[in-house]
């Protein structure tokens, strides 16, 4: 079993449980946790997360936060999909069959992409919790732009 997989199984078990079992659980941040950690690792199962070599080859980024990509203190890691999201998609299939597939599908409709701290504070300020109407990602809605060398990056990768 890998880093992923071991996670997976964690988020069905706790899923499985009901809601108020994940109320208990996320009322402590224990399940948000979980939910962040999954991608912040690689499929290795080395900590990608504010590792700097780590997050150039598996972290997409914007064009303005490659431009500081030596500079930790200046990037900001970001959820494409807002974990809000992602949870309340998690929750949505309590009482469901709850399947590997069926999380590893919710989990993977996000990632981590690196952004400068300014990019994040307008991000904030308009999509925190939600996704645009007009059915473009967040990013794409606020005009930031991909770096072409990171573009097929992911925690996927080897």
């Amino acid at each position: 079993m890998d880093y992923h997989s071991s996670i997976i199984e964690l988020i069905i078990y706790i899923l499985s449980r009901g809601e108020n079992y994940l109320d208990l659980i996320d009322s402590g941040n224990a399940y948000d946790k979980i939910l962040r950690n999954y991608h912040q690792f690689n499929i290795q199962g080395k900590k990608v997360y504010r590792n700097l070599a780590l997050m150039k080859v598996h972290y997409r980024f914007t064009k303005d936060a490659w431009a500081h990509k030596d500079k930790i203190s200046e990037l900001h890691c970001e959820h494409l999909v807002p974990l809000k999201i992602i949870k309340d998609d998690l929750r949505a299939i309590i009482g469901k069959k709850i399947t590997q597939d069926k999380i590893t599908a919710i989990l993977h409709k996000t990632e981590i992409v690196v952004l400068t701290k300014d990019q994040s504070k307008k991000l904030d300020l308009k999509y925190k919790s939600i996704m645009p109407e007009n059915g473009l990602d967040r990013l794409r809605s606020m005009k930031f732009s991909i770096e072409p060398k990171t573009k097929n990056n992911s925690i996927f990768n080897k």
